[in-house]
């Protein structure tokens, strides 16, 4: 029987020791010097995560909530309930003990250094021995050096990009699969930990939870895997349930970013595979007829394969939340595990030919050669460093220093060693320099993320501009969007941080989050509107660009206050508009007041109901979701009719909403919307306080509808009044039964089950683990 013991038989050290030299050229090249520096992170989505566990850490937690609203983005949005929580967690915990950019940094690197070893756990769990075990984890090395694409996942770049929780929840993954290969197939005490695993992989990011899943599912045919991977799955689940019940429950009111499905073959096969599928395939075929139990890594790279040109080839027969116009689960996603597959097959066939050949030589090899061969690669690594504009050269003398230290210890080996041992360190050497020797923009990358906003030349023009903002009275700000011009700040996205530097008294409009808030695409629409050379991510949207005076009444139907140009052209174009006030001018950056308006206002005319009800993912993969008008035809969802609704810029006050008092018109379409004002002072609300999880007014105007400039989720609860409704664009809209309206964001039947289930999940470890202390002790 294996036990957990077995994992490092005999002296573990050496094994350790070289799977930790595996991660450490990973970390090498992420540039640990400017990691252990208290900037702050910039670069790609990096830069602006920096908000998320601040606001987790200054918010949340305090409150005692991991799940909660924000207000620092998109006129609000539901925090770390459509992003994964454990990453940003692991940062506040590290933030105790180091400097927050510090822990944000460690953190950003710890999937990539875990990858080797969960690799290698992986093979060991495939019962495949020490030396090929090693030579998996050095493709850990192999598939993290991939640059051929970089936002995908798993791999350097796309860390550094900001895809850090994937990293974390691959590496997870890989632990996962191992341990519930053990738990099926050596020792069910290893169940409780494949569980933990499940539950950390989802709690890092939901679609390597996915691919895991359809993994798993070949382990059912096996002797007590139907049970024993049920219990995993209803274990782990039920661990990570505080947030994955409401997320399964409030899929349906997440924003769709219509990624559009990835069809060249060239993303299937890049050159980076073409010299390792030769040896990938005689790996995968070796070892499936060896054993079963690669039989769930197998499946996990040959999926993203198969699913690749389903989204071009038959959409139709795929329900809308995984296939059909929406395709939410971008085939772009899977492809980390099919370049991960690859080179790990490779490297089994490379370690099942070391074996091969290890057998057919003396068993034992003079001393000299592995000496020899640390030697040349000592100088190889010098050489390296010193020829690289990115390390500085003075690195180059530790590893010297290391190189003769690890020949010094060699000695402590006698005259000779096992061929096999020499063998495997040589082609785990070669691997792993062979990778390192093909790096090419990732470390220079990580320098340039990990040196932080602080030490870009144009820090201060960014700095200047953080603390001007500061000075104004608290207000919602839109900026402009510019990837060239704010690029040199750090990140294109470096403006999403105006909440984090000025403490949350100015949002800003665009968030990183996307998916999070219901206001994301009506944002994007804005964004064009207010730009010169905006990015447009959505496809599909009607955008409008660089027309300001029509979003001036997109902004205002937000509450906007503020308004950033960055552009000469954005500049001219706002200061031959009267209504935009210059409040100052810093470095290339103009602020513009924007005209007045408030976060809470009386409805100027009787809003219309569109009885479209809301779906959530259950109705999405029945087909449910749909609904017919009185004529039969299937009518438009609510997003699409307020898409229609948004671009009639003159009649914006004609609100609709999916539901409301009897008294209401009910419409199927808007140009059914009667046009009846209604009439109530406009200085009725005031007393107007916006926070984080409570929205707070007194109006004169009871019984008229009030619009709430703040983006609609269903956990919030009104007192003092009846509704919200959500309301176009994205919006609520309450009709105050009182002068004094208070809207709350309160958990709901998800976040209080969710909550349960965790909890009996966490006392079935605390359980289970007494069971077997008290097991040990009776044994005695």
């Amino acid at each position: 029987m294996t036990t957990p013991r077995s994992f490092l038989r005999g002296n573990p050290w050496p094994i350790v020791l070289t799977l930790a030299g595996i991660s450490l050229v990973i970390l090498v090249v992420m540039n640990p010097w400017w990691i252990v520096s208290s900037t702050t992170p910039t670069g790609g989505d990096m830069g602006a995560h920096v908000l998320g566990p601040a606001f987790l850490r200054d918010s949340l937690l305090p409150e005692g909530r991991i799940q909660g609203w924000s207000n620092d983005w998109f006129a609000g949005f539901p925090a770390f309930y459509f992003y994964f929580p454990l990453p940003s967690l692991t940062i506040v915990f590290l933030d105790l003990f180091l400097p927050y950019g510090v822990a944000f940094k460690v953190v950003t690197v710890m999937g990539l250094l875990a990858t080797p070893p969960a690799a290698y756990y992986l093979a060991r769990s495939m019962r495949l021995g020490k030396h090929i075990s090693l030579v998996a984890a050095g493709a850990g090395v192999v598939f993290a050096f991939f640059e051929s694409y970089s936002i995908y996942g798993g791999n350097i770049a796309s860390t550094l990009a900001g895809e850090f929780a994937y990293s974390w929840s691959f590496a997870l993954s890989l632990l996962y699969l191992g341990l519930l290969i053990r738990a099926v197939r050596d020792d069910r005490r290893y169940l409780k930990w494949a569980a933990v695993a499940l539950a950390a992989t989802a709690l890092s990011h939901v679609l390597t939870t996915i691919v895991v899943i359809f993994a798993s599912l070949f382990v059912l045919p096996w002797r007590k895997g139907f049970w024993r991977t049920l219990a995993v799955w209803l274990w782990g689940f039920a661990i990570a349930a505080f947030w994955a019940l409401p997320l399964i429950a409030r899929i349906g009111f997440s924003s769709d970013m219509s990624w559009t499905p990835l069809s060249r073959w060239e993303e299937i096969f890049p050159v980076e595979l073409w010299l390792l599928l030769p040896l990938a395939i005689p790996g995968a075929i070796w070892i499936s007829r060896r054993t079963s139990r690669a039989a769930p890594l197998l499946a996990a790279t040959i999926l993203p394969v198969l699913y690749f040109p389903l989204p071009h080839i038959m959409p139709e027969l795929l329900p809308t939340v995984f296939g059909g116009e929406r395709w939410k689960l971008w085939n772009g996603r899977l492809l980390p595990y099919w370049y991960f597959g690859v080179a790990f097959f490779a490297a089994v066939g490379v370690g099942a030919a070391i074996i091969w050949l290890s057998r057919r030589l003396p068993s034992r090899i003079s001393a000299y050669w592995p000496r020899a061969l640390i030697a040349v690669i000592t100088v190889v690594a010098c050489s390296l460093v010193v020829d690289s504009t990115e390390f500085p050269a003075w690195a180059a003398i530790p590893v010297g220093v290391a190189g003769a230290l690890i020949i010094g210890l060699t000695f402590l080996w006698g005259s000779s060693l096992s061929t096999r041992t020499f063998l495997t360190g040589a082609t785990v050497s070669i691997v792993v320099l062979g990778a390192l020797t093909g790096v090419t923009f990732v470390d220079g990358w990580a320098k340039w993320n990990y040196a932080g906003y602080e030490n870009k030349e144009k820090w201060p023009e960014y700095e200047a501009l953080m603390a001007e903002i500061d000075t104004l009275p608290e207000g919602r700000v839109h900026w402009e969007a510019a990837n060239k011009e704010l690029g040199v700040y750090g990140t294109p996205m470096s403006p999403m941080l105006i909440p984090y530097w000025t403490e949350g008294s100015h949002p800003s409009m665009e968030g990183l989050f996307f998916e999070s808030s219901l206001t994301t695409p009506f944002h994007f629409i804005n964004s064009s509107e207010m730009s010169e050379r905006p990015s447009n991510p959505i496809p599909g949207l009607q955008y409008h660009t660089g027309e300001m005076e029509r979003g001036l009444k997109h902004l205002e139907l937000f509450g906007v206050d503020y308004y950033v140009s960055v552009t000469p052209e954005a500049t001219e174009r706002a200061d031959g508009i009267s209504e935009m006030s210059k409040l100052a001018t810093t470095g290339p950056f103009s602020i513009y007041q924007l005209p007045e308006t408030e976060l809470v206002e009386v409805a100027s005319h009787l809003p219309s109901v569109y009885e479209v009800p809301e779906h959530g993912l259950l109705d999405s993969l029945t087909g449910s979701d749909t609904v017919t008008g009185s004529d039969g035809e299937e009518l438009p969802s609510f997003f699409d009719m307020a898409l229609t609704w948004y671009e009639d810029v003159d009649n914006l006050d004609r609100l609709v909403v999916t539901d409301g008092p009897e008294e209401w018109p009910r419409i199927e379409s808007i140009e059914e919307r009667p046009d009846v004002a209604l009439d109530a002072p406009a200085d009725a609300v005031s007393d107007i306080a916006v926070e984080n999880h409570k929205i707070s007014f007194s109006t004169t105007a009871v019984g008229v509808p009030h619009l709430v400039k703040v983006s609609y989720f269903p956990n919030w609860t009104a007192t003092g009044a009846d509704g919200p409704w959500r309301a176009t664009p994205s919006l609520m809209v309450v009709v105050p039964t009182s002068e004094e309206v208070v809207l709350e964001f309160q958990d709901t039947w998800a976040e209080t089950g969710g909550k349960i289930a965790t909890l009996v999940g966490v006392l079935g470890l605390v359980g289970v683990g007494i069971w077997g202390v008290r097991r040990k002790s009776s044994k005695f």
